[in-house]
């Protein structure tokens, strides 16, 4: 049985990301920054005022006042801790989500009902007052209040994450499944990487800066974003926006690079990927009036593996070309690009090295499209901006041909 608790944990934390998305979206002055896991979970800075945002989400769960009197405690100690030192006095605010119970919590309320419902902890052995404890005055907690914002029924976790791809939508000028598997992907990485920066200062970011940050035109993997998504869904996405031509796949030079994971490796699993390659994106037939085949790059596997990899498919009758004529000749780039043929083929062309992929697609001037499947980290841009070259991050190289 699943770990519903952990369900729920897992939930939270994406529904924490999602709202750090939206604020930094709907940031609208030139300097607004959005500042992740400093004071509260997200801190929003306009040129007139600060929020410190927390977010709650119990999509199964009845709302209780001692679900959030724990934030509302630390707010009132930050609170008081900056009208000590001096502090110009900042916003806080509460958002969360509840399956129920909402009509519990009647706004605005008065010092009285904060009191009793959110400072106050009674147990068998004593009874705490958090104002009393903090030295906060009725006067403060009158201007705490004022500074102080709840909501308890925030947005659901679709339709907050739909408000986001919608943003992202008209940003880019892309489709939702761009808006999704490329920006909000990219997006979550992002946030990821600023909640982890040791220095506060390093997790504040504006709206320029963050749309430049998630704005790439190659296609970026995150654990954060499968977690949420499902590798089958992820998989199955990408074969749709990207492979979903089958039969009809039209004619360029189509560089496959493959990155098979050392510790993985599997010679036979390697042989049926390329020959899935070579038979999907293969059009050789003599009804054809353009004849072509795949390009393969391997990457990670020394030359004697390489060699004992080409001999298997050399006796398995998988006529590939690979630069090299005869025994000891140098690499050719216009004998792996020759013209394919219903007769002669290839059926695959399969380079040895990254220089010998780069010297060759560099040398045409017609369409090229690359397609690079890595684990850790891609090769570098071949340097030419008329070459399409997508990137996505595979965490087994195994599951390729689910994609293709």
């Amino acid at each position: 049985m699943a770990d519903r608790s952990a369900v729920s944990t897992i939930a939270g934390y994406f529904y924490q990301f999602d709202r750090s998305i939206l604020s930094i979206l709907g940031l609208t002055g030139t300097n607004d920054s959005v500042a992740i896991e400093c004071i509260e979970d997200i801190d929003v800075h306009t040129a007139t005022e600060m929020t410190a945002v927390q977010c709650k989400y119990y999509e199964k769960s009845e709302y209780n006042h001692s679900v959030i009197k724990p934030a509302i405690m630390f707010m009132l100690a930050h609170y008081k801790a900056g009208l000590t030192a001096g502090r110009p006095a900042i916003h806080y605010q509460l958002s969360g989500h509840f399956a129920s119970g909402q009509d519990k919590l009647l706004l605005p309320f008065d010092i009285a009902f904060l009191k009793a419902n959110f400072l106050t902890t009674a147990s068998k052995e004593k009874t705490v007052q958090k104002h009393e404890e903090l030295g906060v005055s009725d006067e403060e907690l009158e201007e705490f209040l004022k500074l102080l914002s709840i909501d308890v029924n925030a947005a659901k976790f679709k339709d907050q994450f739909q408000a986001i791809i919608e943003l992202l939508v008209k940003q880019f000028d892309c489709s939702p499944f761009a808006a999704e598997f490329f920006y909000y992907n990219s997006a979550l990485r992002v946030i990821k990487e600023l909640a982890i920066e040791p220095d506060d200062a390093l997790r504040v970011i504006t709206r320029a800066a963050f749309i430049r940050r998630i704005d790439t035109s190659s296609f970026l993997f995150d654990e954060w974003f499968i977690a949420k998504l499902g590798l089958a869904k992820y998989y199955r996405g990408l074969r749709n926006e990207f492979f979903a031509a089958g039969v009809n796949v039209s004619p360029a030079d189509r560089l496959f690079i493959i990155h098979p994971a050392g510790d993985t490796y599997s010679r036979n699993a390697v042989k049926t990927l390329l020959k899935t390659i070579s038979r999907k994106y293969s059009k050789l037939s003599r009804r054809d009036a353009k004849p072509f085949s795949p390009y393969v790059l391997l990457v990670g596997i020394d030359d004697s593996e390489l060699t004992g990899l080409k001999q298997e498919l050399h006796n398995e009758d998988v006529h590939f070309a690979d630069g090299y004529d005869f025994k000891g000749a140098q690499f050719d780039a216009a004998s792996i690009s020759r013209s394919a043929s219903p007769d002669a083929g290839p059926t695959l062309r399969l380079f040895c090295n990254l220089s010998e992929a780069q010297r060759t697609f560099l040398s045409f001037q017609r369409s090229r499209e690359i397609y690079e499947f890595y684990r850790n980290e891609p090769v570098e841009d071949f340097g030419d901006g008329a070459i399409s070259h997508i990137r996505f991050q595979v965490p087994n190289y195994e599951d390729i041909d689910k994609i293709i």
